[in-house]
């Protein structure tokens, strides 16, 4: 009788120790909405999971780099649109000044405002992005593009690298333009010292148009703006074809992204309607167990005399 009893409580109270496990179980389940808790619940099903979210995370990290791509492009793009507006004035003062009923206080003026363009044209190519790195010097984003040497002229002195960035697992697309590429790489004299020296031709009052040098002057200012507005149109151009094949790569990538998620929920997710079924069945066996062992621990054979 004793063996019998003993043996009677230990199975009610492993079977009590086992349904308290499950409800406990189920519980955490529809708290946190996911139905593999740890990898032993689903070794398959937790595996994919697993290969999922790092894709998932891969996947997120490089649509975070096409948004940020995207960004540094488009503040790129607006002040490069800035400097075909000031070469479009440029060209109109030039045009104007080469005409031979100016006089000099005339070819000043136009002297005085192409100094201002000037001025302009160089502060916004060493513009910065919102960290107050340069936009286009290259790698060398601590440095401003354009210097002024101890003559006075305009040099480039950032570098010629591109800065790669990975837009998918097998992609990288250069995220910067660099002056050297669109005002420094024609063979003639670039635009800044073109100017610079076309303004000083304007404030000469021994110079005026139809003297050679005047006209010499005035032929390299144009071709020094054609140089410099094909370079920069080109950039322009180059940056709305990367653009297009950012928004491609964001579209295909937040599809992955939705996939992924999809997969996951799918693989991991709990069904709330059966889990509470569950539940509830465990966790009625739960007290009617409990009852039955309240009872068999009270049992002694002077319960039977």
């Amino acid at each position: 009788m004793r063996v019998s009893m003993m043996n009677m409580y230990s199975n009610n109270l492993q079977s009590m120790q086992h349904l308290t496990s499950d409800v406990a179980k189920v519980n955490q389940q529809m708290a946190t909405g996911k139905s593999i808790l740890r990898p032993s619940d689903d070794p398959i099903g937790a595996a994919k999971v697993v290969t999922t979210q790092r894709d998932l995370a891969s996947t997120s990290q490089y649509l975070k780099n096409t948004e940020s791509l995207s960004t540094s492009l488009d503040r790129s793009e607006t002040y490069l649109s800035s400097m075909t507006n000031l070469q479009s004035r440029m060209r109109e003062i030039t045009i104007g000044a080469n005409n031979g009923s100016l006089s000099p206080e005339d070819r000043a003026a136009y002297a005085a405002e192409l100094e201002e363009l000037l001025e302009s044209f160089v502060d916004v190519t060493n513009a910065k992005d919102d960290g107050g790195n340069y936009l286009f010097s290259g790698n060398k984003t601590d440095t401003p593009p354009i210097g002024v040497d101890a003559n006075g002229d305009y040099f480039y002195q950032g570098d010629d690298s591109q800065r790669e960035v990975q837009i998918s697992g097998s992609s990288w697309m250069a995220g910067n333009v660099t002056a050297a590429d669109f005002m420094f790489s024609t063979g003639g004299t670039d635009i800044l010292n073109q100017t610079k020296q076309f303004i000083d031709v304007l404030n000469d009052p021994s110079l005026a148009p139809g003297d050679p040098a005047f006209g010499d002057a005035a032929d390299d200012m144009m071709q020094a703006l054609d140089d410099s507005l094909a370079g920069v149109s080109g950039a322009i151009t180059d940056i709305g074809g990367k653009q297009n094949a950012i928004a491609l790569m964001q579209t295909s990538h937040n599809e992955r992204i939705l996939f992924n998620e999809e997969v996951i929920g799918e693989t991991e997710g709990l069904d709330y309607a059966q889990a509470t079924a569950e539940f509830n069945l465990k966790l009625t066996t739960l007290q009617v167990t409990q009852q039955s062992f309240v009872q068999v621990s009270q049992l002694s054979l002077f319960n039977h005399i």
